[in-house]
C-alpha cells in the first residue's frame, strides 16, 4: 500500500504546464452516481520508481466521462487527481493503467457525546488513503454526510469539536460509512501528559540571537504523550526566566496561545488520545544569560545554540558539551522539576541577518537559524549518539 507520505510530497511538488506530446495517451475514466464530472479538472503527476517527480504536472479536464493524458518517459507512475464539487479525489496507477473514478459512495453518520447527546458545530476534515485532503464539511446538528466518494477506499476523519481533535478511520463499501460516533469529553487534567515520544530527550532548548537588537531568542520545547482513552484539552506549562518576554506558543508547529502568570508560561494544547505532541513556546530575553527551573522531571535535557559556538558559552555545573555535530550541551544526569539551569553568552556575536528570518508578521519574527532546526529534526541527526566530555 502507498504511503499517506506520498501523496503529500505530490501536492506541494506539483507546478502546472502545458502537457508535452510523447508516444502514447492513456485515457482514464469519470462516472459519478446521478451526475455528471465533465469539465472538472483532472491533474497528472508522473511518477519515477522513488515516487519523484520525473516531470511537472500537466491538467487536463474531463469531457463525455473521460479524460486523456500523456504517457512520460521514465514514469512508472502516476497520481491523478480529480476536482468534482468541492472535493478532491486521487488515484494512484502503474504506467499504462487505466485511472477510474467511480464516485458513488457517500459516508455519513453521527457525531454524539457519551450521553448520546449530538455535538453541534463539529468540523470534519476528510483525508484520503494517500494521504491529502478530499473535503471538509461542518455537521452543525450533530449530522454529517459526505460524498460522493469512491468505493472500497478508506478514509480518514479528523473531528474538531469540543475543542479538541478526534480520529476516526471509515472503509466505504462496509458498514463504518454510516456510523454513529461518540466523542468522549476532552480531559483538562494535565496528569494524563507525560513526557514521551521525543527520545532520546523530550525536553529542549534552542538557543541563539534575536533578528533585531541584543538578548537572546529562545524556543523551548517538550514533547508530551497523552496516556488517556480521550483527548486532553488544557494547557501545557513552562518555568521561564523572569526577564522573559513570551512571543507565542506551537503545538506541533501550528501557533496557539499563551498566557504567562508570575514565571510561568501555559500554552493551550490539545493532544489526541494515545497521541505524541510536540509544544513549544518562544521567548526573548534582555541579556545573553538566564537561569530558570527545569520545570519537569527528565532523564535528559539538551539546549542547542545557533550562531555561537560553545566557545562562548558558560553553563551549570549540571550540564555538559555533549560531543554532537552542532554547539551543544546536555544535563550530566536526571534532572527534577526544581532543578536550576544557567546559560551565559559571554561573547557578543552577530544578530542574525533580516533575509534570515521567516519574516512573519503577528506577535514577532522567528530567528531562522532557531526555527528551522526543528525538534525532531535535532533528535534524527544523531542525538541519540551524543555523550558527554
Amino acid at each position: 500500500m502507498r504511503t499517506r507520505l506520498l501523496g503529500l510530497v505530490v501536492l506541494v511538488s506539483l507546478l502546472i504546464v502545458p502537457a508535452t506530446a510523447t508516444a502514447e495517451s492513456v485515457s482514464g475514466t469519470v462516472t459519478v452516481a446521478d451526475g455528471s464530472a465533465d469539465g472538472e479538472t483532472v491533474t497528472i503527476a508522473p511518477l519515477d520508481p522513488g515516487n519523484e517527480l520525473v516531470e511537472n504536472a500537466t491538467e487536463t479536464t474531463v469531457e463525455d466521462g473521460s479524460f486523456t493524458y500523456e504517457s512520460v518517459d521514465g514514469a512508472v507512475t502516476y497520481f491523478v487527481e480529480l476536482e468534482h464539487e468541492g472535493a478532491t479525489h486521487y488515484a494512484l496507477v502503474d504506467d499504462g493503467e487505466r485511472p477510474e473514478f467511480v464516485l458513488n459512495e457517500t459516508i455519513s453518520g453521527k457525531l454524539v457525546d457519551e450521553n448520546g447527546t449530538p455535538i453541534s458545530n463539529a468540523t470534519i476534515t476528510v483525508t484520503s488513503q494517500h494521504g491529502p485532503e478530499v473535503t471538509q464539511v461542518n455537521a452543525t446538528d450533530g449530522s454529517y454526510t459526505i460524498g460522493p466518494v469512491q468505493p472500497d477506499h478508506v478514509y480518514t476523519l479528523e473531528i474538531e469539536a469540543n475543542g479538541a481533535t478526534y480520529e476516526r478511520t471509515v472503509s466505504t463499501g462496509d458498514d463504518t460509512a454510516n456510523t454513529t460516533f461518540e466523542l468522549p469529553t476532552p480531559t483538562t487534567d494535565r496528569d494524563a501528559l507525560t513526557l514521551g515520544g521525543g527520545q532520546p530527550v523530550n525536553h529542549l532548548l534552542r538557543v541563539g540571537p534575536p533578528q533585531n537588537g541584543t538578548g537572546l531568542f529562545v524556543v523551548e520545547t517538550v514533547s508530551v504523550e497523552n496516556g488517556a482513552d480521550r483527548p486532553f484539552a488544557g494547557n501545557v506549562s513552562f518555568e521561564v526566566p523572569s526577564d522573559a518576554e513570551v512571543v507565542t506558543g506551537m503545538v506541533d508547529n501550528e501557533r496557539t496561545s499563551a498566557s504567562r502568570t508570575n514565571d510561568t508560561v501555559m500554552v493551550e494544547t490539545t493532544v489526541s488520545a494515545q497521541e505524541n505532541a510536540t509544544v513549544d513556546v518562544f521567548y526573548r530575553l534582555e541579556d545573553r544569560a538566564f537561569e530558570k527551573p527545569v520545570g519537569y522531571d527528565v532523564e535528559q535535557l539538551a539546549i542547542q545554540f545557533a550562531e555561537y559556538d560553545l566557545a562562548q558559552v558558560e553553563v551549570s555545573d549540571n550540564l555538559a558539551e555533549a560531543d554532537a555535530p552542532m554547539p551543544m550541551v546536555t544535563s550530566t544526569g536526571p534532572l527534577e522539576a526544581d532543578d536550576q539551569i544557567s546559560v551565559s553568552i559571554t561573547e557578543s556575536n552577530q544578530s542574525v541577518a533580516s533575509d534570515q528570518t521567516d519574516g512573519g508578521s503577528g506577535t514577532g519574527e522567528f530567528p531562522l537559524g532557531l526555527v528551522s532546526l526543528g525538534f525532531v529534526a535535532i533528535i534524527a541527526i544523531g542525538l541519540a549518539a551524543y555523550r558527554y566530555l
